[in-house]
C-alpha cells in the first residue's frame, strides 16, 4: 500500500473514530436522560401515591373522630331521655335535642360507609344497629307503645351495650389508623 492509501485511511478511521464517539456518547446521553425521566416519574408515581393514602388516612381519621363523637353525644342523649323518663316526664326538649342527635349520627354513619374499609364498617354498622334498637325502646316508651319487655331497665341496658359496642368499634378505628401501642415520639 501506498503512502496515500495509508493516509487516506489513517484518516477515514479518525474521521469513524470522531463520529463513533461522538453517536456513542449521544446514545449514552440519551439512555441516562431516559433512565432519569423514568427515575422522577417513579418518584412522582410514589409521591402521587403517597399522597392519595394520605388523603384517604385524614378522611377515614375525620370520619372515625366524627363518629366517635356524634355516637357519644348521641349516647348521652339516650341516657338523658331515660333519666326523664324516669323523672316521668318526657320533657319536649329531650326530645327534640334526641331527634337532633339521632339525624347527626345518622348523617355521620352515612358519609362513613363511603370512606371506611369492610372490616371498619362492618363495625360501625353494629353500633348504629345498637344505637338503633335503644331509641327504639326509648322511642316506644315515650309513646306508650311499649312492647313486652321495653321498660326503663332494658332501655339503660341497651344504652350499656352501646357503649361496649362503641368501645370496640374505637379500638377497631384506632387499629386501621395504626395509633394503637405505646408511643415512642
Amino acid at each position: 500500500m501506498d503512502a496515500a492509501w495509508v493516509g487516506l485511511l489513517a484518516a477515514a478511521v479518525g474521521v469513524g473514530g470522531t463520529l463513533g464517539s461522538a453517536w456513542l456518547t449521544q446514545r449514552r446521553n440519551d439512555v441516562a436522560r431516559r433512565e432519569e425521566w423514568d427515575r422522577v416519574e417513579r418518584s412522582s408515581l410514589a409521591d402521587r401515591a403517597d399522597r392519595r393514602t394520605q388523603e384517604r388516612l385524614a378522611a377515614r381519621s375525620a370520619a372515625y373522630t366524627a363518629f366517635n363523637a356524634t355516637t357519644r353525644n348521641y349516647l348521652a342523649y339516650l341516657n338523658d331521655h331515660v333519666h326523664a323518663l324516669q323523672r316521668g316526664a318526657a320533657e319536649t326538649d329531650a326530645l327534640g335535642a334526641l331527634e337532633t342527635a339521632r339525624k347527626e349520627i345518622r348523617q355521620i354513619y352515612a358519609e362513613a360507609q363511603l370512606i371506611v374499609p369492610d372490616t371498619v364498617l362492618t363495625e360501625l354498622r353494629q353500633a348504629h344497629l345498637s344505637t338503633a334498637q335503644a331509641y327504639a325502646i326509648l322511642s316506644r316508651l315515650s309513646r306508650g307503645t311499649a312492647e313486652d319487655g321495653d321498660d326503663i331497665d332494658a332501655a339503660q341496658h341497651s344504652i350499656n351495650r352501646c357503649w361496649d359496642v362503641l368501645f370496640q368499634v374505637r379500638a377497631t378505628m384506632r387499629a386501621d389508623l395504626n395509633v394503637t401501642g405505646p408511643s415512642y415520639e
